[in-house]
């Protein structure tokens, strides 16, 4: 066991280190000085870190306390060597393992290696620690999905928006861009290589419309097994992955914890919505009892820890939640119990299921959605956040119990269990619930859809069968919240998400059988007064002002003339400027189009380079269309300029 020093911290950027092929990846290592051996912890992202030379704040506090930190470049990217043409690609992959054995056999290391990371980071700490390195002894998950496919890139069997708005034109923006010039003399003969062997990731993500082998190799889900590091999974409610990170957790078998703040898709001590906490205090205890061997006794803490949400009046941002925390014993806590709440011929949700048969039709509307925002607040969190879901809720099937007489809290996963029919041969179904408070403003609580093709599978979609019901039942994403005495709850049921699901490409009437169709709450029981909680220290950092906050220019519009609907913005940051247009038609929901953009300029020895990548995502009813360019300009004149284009069949979506 290794007592803990405020250590003088050494840096250094733009290490080389060379690969098992001779590719060199770059990376910031940030040490305590001295000859001692310190256990490390590794990270790596595709997002040009190298232009900022310095560490991260955390990253000295760390050091100061015994930890050898390497944070590097993925290949391809940023200012290592080679090219990218995927998504965690294969040599990606591989090199996080050699980099867990190269830093373990340093001598300033004392052999155990931790990884971390935040989105891109924490899917490669599970992809890393799914192939078991030996060095490697624990991770700390920070929002990152078990399932690339299901949780990512096609929730629920429909392709999400979001990947061709955002992700795809600036990963291609990133990845066709130069080297930043602290690198050297090189800068220029890496780039060439990059825009001669690189390929723009979105051609991976359209082309790969059902689950397989592409998705199974870059997701830990099914085979939890292979984690044998200690994890420590941590992830907010309004954030993307706080569902299948719990699920992954339920299914580790290596020692484990989770936490789930209200956060969304930031570290904890800088996270919206707050409340924040001194996150990194908690990441530190796990390292501490599983790199260093220190009796903290974290692992014989409660494993689970929720923030458990109550109403707040809904709009697009805010910078704190209402609510309180709760120790459980495991997810889901074992004093849940489900709790079936079936929809009513007459509009109400109730315990008991109608005695009568009886059924509701509807017709499909791809604009139904807008009031939910994009998930997790799409590429700028906190903003795009759910509003009043009333407006959508007017043009769904809506089911809203009495007023309640006491409290009823739920931590776990709600279940939609749905008898369905269709005209169509390929439809989506979408549940909500909602807080419904006495002055009548819905508050979205927790959602889900599903492709009805993808029933059995996402990987081979079964076509429908016009007017033949069939049995749905999906999990809604995870959540914990307190609805309080005399609110009502409300599940309305549609078949769009708007801005989080691409719509189904026929014009359908659908129907939903009332008898057996239900949500199944996880209802826990009552505690009294008592909230037994965690004791977290407070951030350092305090709750900015909703005044002070800068949102991105965003707007939902309907379009009454011609029944469509857009969701557009413009948002610029140190990354550059990424505008895009998402447009969905009712009168043929086949036809939707993303048009995107990204440009940024990147300071070169002599100057500068402008690259600009569009991605143009479109749909008709046989096929996807997918054009993507790329333009380099260095001072003005153009140095590269390369258009990819892609057709995909539908296949069920």
């Amino acid at each position: 066991m290794m007592a803990q020093s405020n250590y003088a911290v050494r840096h250094q950027s733009n290490v080389r280190i060379s690969m098992r092929d001779g590719v060199r990846l770059s990376a910031k290592i940030t040490r305590p000085e001295g000859a001692e051996k310190f256990p490390a912890l590794m990270d790596y992202y595709p997002y040009r870190m190298g232009r900022w030379e310095e560490a991260p704040p955390h990253y000295h506090r760390f050091a100061r306390q015994g930890y050898a930190l390497v944070s590097y470049e993925a290949r391809g990217t940023g200012n290592s060597e080679g090219v990218t043409t995927d998504v965690y690609q294969d040599a990606e992959r591989d090199d996080g393992v050699e980099m867990v054995n190269w830093i373990a056999s340093q001598p300033w290391c004392d052999g155990n290696v931790g990884m971390w990371g935040l989105s891109y980071g924490a899917v490669a700490s599970w992809q890393v620690a799914a192939r078991a390195p030996e060095p490697l002894k624990a991770i700390v998950v920070r929002s990152g999905t078990d399932d690339i496919y299901t949780e990512w890139t096609n929730p629920g069997g429909c392709p999400r928006p979001y990947m061709y708005e955002n992700y795809a034109p600036l990963m291609a923006a990133f990845n066709f861009a130069p080297p930043h010039p602290s690198i050297g003399d090189e800068w220029e003969k890496m780039w060439q290589e990059r825009l001669e062997g690189s390929m723009p990731w979105g051609l991976g993500f359209i082309s790969h419309l059902n689950d397989g082998p592409y998705w199974r190799a870059r997701s830990v889900r099914p085979d939890y097994a292979r984690v044998k590091a200690a994890a420590y999974v941590i992830d907010g409610w309004t954030d993307w992955y706080a569902a299948p990170l719990l699920r992954a957790f339920n299914h580790l078998s290596s020692p484990k914890k989770a936490l789930m703040g209200p956060w969304s898709h930031f570290w904890m001590n800088d996270a919206l919505p707050g409340p924040r906490i001194d996150g990194w205090r908690e990441v530190m205890r796990w390292f501490d009892r599983w790199l260093k061997g220190i009796d903290n006794g974290i692992d014989r803490e409660p494993r689970v820890t929720v923030f458990v949400r109550e109403y707040s009046e809904p709009r697009s941002v805010y910078v704190e939640e209402k609510g309180f925390w709760r120790n459980e014993d495991g997810w889901p806590p074992k004093r849940a119990r489900g709790t079936a709440m079936y929809f009513r011929a007459d509009g109400s949700l109730a315990r008991e299921a109608d005695s009568a048969p009886a059924s509701v039709s509807y017709e499909y509307d791809p604009r139904v959605g807008a009031t939910t925002g994009m998930h997790g607040g799409g590429p700028f969190p906190p903003f795009a956040m759910p509003t009043d879901q009333r407006p959508d809720e007017a043009l769904s099937l809506a089911y809203t119990s009495a007023p309640l007489a006491e409290a009823v809290e739920m931590i776990g996963d709600a279940t939609a269990v749905l008898e369905v029919e269709s005209t169509a041969r390929v439809a989506y179904f979408h549940v909500k619930l909602c807080d419904v408070a006495p002055d009548g403003m819905s508050m979205l609580v927790t959602r889900a859809g599903l492709n009805a093709t993808h029933r059995n599978s996402h990987e081979r979609p079964e076509l429908l069968e016009p007017g033949k019901r069939y049995a749905l039942r999906f999990t809604l994403l995870s959540a914990a919240h307190r609805f309080a005495a005399g609110h009502r709850i409300r599940v309305s049921v549609a078949s769009a998400d708007f801005q989080n699901a691409w719509p189904t490409p026929y014009r359908a009437r659908n129907t939903l059988h009332l008898g057996a169709s239900c949500v199944i709450l996880p209802v826990v029981e009552e505690r009294g007064s008592e909230r037994v909680g965690p004791s977290f220290q407070s951030s350092e950092h305090p709750l900015p002002r909703v005044e002070d906050l800068k949102p991105p220019e965003y707007v939902v519009a309907q379009h009454p003339l011609v029944r469509s609907a857009s969701a557009s913005f413009v948002n610029s940051d140190v990354n550059g400027t990424n505008r895009a247009s998402f447009t969905v038609n009712a009168d043929d929901p086949a036809v939707a189009v993303v048009d995107a953009s990204h440009e940024m300029t990147v300071p070169v020895p002599g100057g500068e380079v402008t690259i600009t990548s569009k991605c143009i995502t479109r749909s008709d009813r046989e096929a996807f269309h997918q054009t993507q360019s790329i333009e380099a300009k260095m001072n003005g004149q153009t140095r590269f300029a390369k258009t990819w284009e892609v057709s995909v069949p539908r296949e069920g979506c």
